[in-house]
């Protein structure tokens, strides 16, 4: 499988919320970097408790529109994630609201084509505006 390849299949395994699936295609040290959050994971369980967290605030969450760059020993997924925010974001309440926010994922693989660093980039701002935990700035 191709690492674009590989990529596509992680962005239906969340959908599909096939955790056993996902974790199969990450090295055993992995890391997973939020950069949004300033939070960093390591190790296949904690990489899926991270996408699981999303999907505990967003139990309908979906990864739309992705887009897919190679880039050899790395891929870029671009994409829209949407969902209705019906549970707990961290700290911070569910509002019930529905969310649609554009986010960068990068992968980068091993000789093995397993995934052993990803980073996930997007606005955090407009997350909490769209939830209205935060008001928009002038």
């Amino acid at each position: 499988m191709s690492n674009i390849e590989s990529h596509r299949r992680s962005a239906d395994l969340f959908n599909s919320r096939d955790w056993d699936g996902m974790a199969a295609d990450l090295a055993e040290n992995c890391e997973l970097v939020d950069q949004a959050r300033n939070v960093t994971v390591k190790g296949r369980q904690q990489f899926i408790e991270l996408n699981q967290g999303w999907v505990a605030a967003f139990s309908d969450g979906k990864i739309t529109s992705p887009r897919f760059f190679d880039a050899g020993s790395a891929t870029v997924m671009l994409f829209t994630g949407v969902g209705r925010n019906d549970g707990p974001l961290g700290p911070l309440p569910a509002t019930g609201r529905e969310v649609a926010l554009p986010y960068c994922e990068i992968h980068e693989y091993d000789a093995e084509g397993k995934v052993v660093r990803a980073e996930w980039y997007y606005d955090q701002l407009s997350l909490l505006t769209q939830l209205g935990h935060m008001q928009p700035p002038e």
